[in-house]
């Protein structure tokens, strides 16, 4: 579980999406590889599949960056399944929105940045 946190984080710090994108896939590999019962110890309140859908979300925006727009569509599914997981609040909803902005840019084609990206400013 910490593999996953500490890969996922340092993902946003990257302007690079090439950058991003390797700090994300090791973030959702920590995540496949962690157990809800190691999960539960840690927190009672947490549960691995809230984790997916801001995975998801990441590896999808990384390769929409890149251009990559099939993989970018694979993506947006396995983070749909998992939204309802989100919690109902301020970062559930923001998560919800930026699933759908992602899903609009990479319809369109679009790879400029996401003005609510997380990440350094550019």
């Amino acid at each position: 579980m910490h593999r996953c946190t500490l890969a996922h984080y340092p993902a946003d710090l990257y302007e690079d999406a090439a950058q991003s994108l390797a700090w994300d896939i090791r973030a959702l590999d920590a995540a496949d590889a962690v157990t809800e019962q190691r999960v539960q110890r840690h927190h009672a309140g947490l549960h691995v599949a809230g984790f997916y859908p801001s995975l998801h979300l990441n590896l999808a925006d990384d390769y929409r960056l890149l251009g990559s727009f099939d993989a970018a569509t694979a993506h947006l599914p396995a983070a749909g399944e998992h939204a309802p997981d989100l919690p109902q609040d301020a970062y559930g909803a923001f998560l919800r929105t930026a699933l759908d902005d992602v899903a609009e840019a990479v319809s369109r084609r679009d790879i400029a940045k996401r003005t609510s990206a997380p990440g350094p400013a550019e």
